[in-house]
C-alpha cells in the first residue's frame, strides 16, 4: 500500500512540475506560498488516489465472491 502511495505521490510531483512550468510562463503574479500549497495539494491528491485504488484492489482480491474473480473481456 505504501508503494502505491509512493507511485501516486511521484505522479503528483510530475503533474506539479508540469503545472509549475505552465504557471511560470503566465503573466499573472502568483504568491509563492499559494503556489507551494497548490503543489502540495497535487501531490497529496495523487497519493490519496493511489491509496484508494490499491485499497479497492485488495478488497476485491480478498473477497470470497466469485463475481470479483471472474475475468470479463471487452465487449
Amino acid at each position: 500500500m505504501l508503494i502505491a502511495m509512493g507511485c501516486g505521490a511521484a505522479l503528483g510531483v510530475l503533474v506539479a512540475a508540469l503545472m509549475h512550468s505552465i504557471m511560470r510562463h503566465t503573466p499573472a503574479d502568483l504568491p509563492l506560498t499559494r503556489l507551494q500549497a497548490f503543489y502540495g495539494i497535487l501531490v497529496a491528491s495523487g497519493s490519496l488516489a493511489a491509496f484508494a485504488i490499491e485499497s479497492i484492489r485488495q478488497l476485491q482480491a480478498g473477497s470470497p465472491e466469485a463475481e470479483y474473480h471472474r475475468r470479463r473481456g471487452i465487449r
